[in-house]
């Protein structure tokens, strides 16, 4: 029964993630429109791209509006007050980004968050390789490129699908090369935070359905390349109070997903303790 549960997610989530490549604006979103004036660059303003697969998106269980009103989605081309469920990703939830935003600005590391989410639910590393979130990716690229907006910060959090796919360490480090280099090519020379993250409870075989080779793939990729930074280990909120469907963050466990990136953020750390 428990694998019949499991991989009914497994089949939701990923039928989730063809159906939509994000929120897109709707017409009552002009009402949050602001001026791209916000993106000015001054060492106060962090300027953040999240790529990934659903908790780097809109899947938590509770939306969230931040309470500073000087957090930012850019979405398209164009900038809007933040909050949940955010612009540019998938999902009709809450997001880690809005309480980051607020507990960054709360901690006076920055006066301003611009969130510029592109994360999409099931993804597989593969598909930001070549495909639809490729294209997604390097459509993002293009377009800030073109506006001359420099980011600050990149933000991955993915491995879930990739542990179910059983894929190997060699694969996902080439994958993450591919990404990266893409990234760089489009002039974007910002840190990357490579979170490990693997926990997904479909593989019954794999104890606590954490995946040691994506795990150790995440970590020899930060410790292989320069401008590659550690982020959150979010297999190790892998329990009923952390997710509300043993998959997605419940609202505590979104909350504690928040202080393991402000922590990251802060710590900066370049070099992993591969095990």
């Amino acid at each position: 029964m428990n694998r019949i549960f499991f991989l009914f997610l497994l089949g939701f989530s990923v039928a989730t993630s063809h159906a939509q490549v994000g929120v897109a604006p709707a017409q009552s979103d002009s009402l949050r429109q602001v001026s791209l004036s916000n993106l000015t660059q001054d060492g106060h303003t962090m300027i953040a791209l999240i790529i990934g697969q659903s908790n780097a998106a809109n899947h938590g269980k509770v939306a969230y509006a931040p309470t500073h009103s000087s957090v930012f989605n850019y979405c398209e081309g164009k900038l809007y007050t933040a909050k949940d469920p955010l612009m540019g990703a998938t999902g009709t939830g809450g997001s880690v980004w809005t309480h980051l935003a607020d507990m960054l600005i709360d901690s006076s590391d920055y006066k301003k968050i611009i969130i510029i989410p592109i994360a999409v639910g099931g993804s597989a590393i593969g598909r930001w390789t070549s495909g639809d979130c490729y294209l997604k990716l390097q459509q993002t690229l293009r377009l800030l490129d073109s506006q001359h907006i420099k980011l600050t910060h990149i933000f991955w959090h993915q491995g879930e699908t990739d542990n179910i796919l059983n894929t190997t360490g060699e694969t996902y480090k080439k994958s993450l090369d591919t990404i990266l280099n893409t990234i760089r090519s489009y002039h974007q020379d910002a840190p990357m935070y490579v979170s490990i993250a693997s926990y997904h409870p479909a593989p019954v075989a794999k104890p606590l359905g954490v995946d040691n080779v994506i795990r150790k793939a995440q970590m020899e990729f930060i410790n292989e390349h320069k401008g590659i930074l550690l982020g959150p280990d979010t297999d190790e909120l892998i329990y009923a109070i952390h997710r509300f469907d043993a998959v997605h963050f419940s609202d505590f466990g979104m909350q504690a997903f928040a202080r393991q990136w402000l922590k990251a953020i802060k710590e900066k750390k370049e070099v992993v303790t591969v095990k």
